[in-house]
């Protein structure tokens, strides 16, 4: 079997990359609080296509069927919290490099610390600004984005 791919095999790849280079980020917030995640997606919702959880038992049957750029935690959560979360989002392929926030109260050193040794990528402590949210979700997709952007040119130019 041949292993290169035809010239409507190549431009179905490019008009794939296209769709995703304009399609919103995917960001996924999980937490207990209905008011906590309004909040979130209020400050999102123009950038962003904001999924919420409030239930934490779910996240893992959420993440079978979908691919977020980024996630959005809570620690403090009834069922899982969030440090119980990210090995569990972690053990999933797809999702090893998705970025992962913690939006907490819990914000004490030993949280912070313990958050980053788990593979969490940045810490927020409740109350959060709405302004220092939008920043570091951008910041956070625009590093995974540039990091996913020279692997999908170099493997659309070896399809030739």
């Amino acid at each position: 079997m041949n292993s290169k791919k035809n010239m409507n095999e190549v431009l179905d790849d490019v008009l794939e990359q296209i769709r995703e280079n304009f399609r919103k980020p995917h960001i996924l917030s999980v937490d207990d609080s209905p008011v906590v995640l309004k909040a979130i997606s209020v400050a999102l919702d123009k950038d962003y296509d904001v999924f919420t959880l409030s239930d934490s038992l779910l996240v893992d049957k959420y993440l079978q069927r979908m691919t977020p750029d980024l996630i959005l935690l809570d620690y403090n959560m009834p069922g899982l919290n969030g440090f119980d979360l990210v090995p569990i989002i972690r053990n999933f392929k797809k999702h090893k490099n998705t970025p992962i926030i913690f939006l907490t109260a819990m914000g004490t050193n030993d949280h912070v610390s313990a958050a980053a040794l788990l593979g969490a990528s940045d810490f927020i402590v409740k109350p959060f600004h709405a302004n220092t949210l939008r920043e570091k979700v951008s910041r956070h997709i625009s590093v995974k984005s540039w990091q996913k952007a020279p692997r999908t040119l170099a493997t659309s130019t070896q399809k030739w």
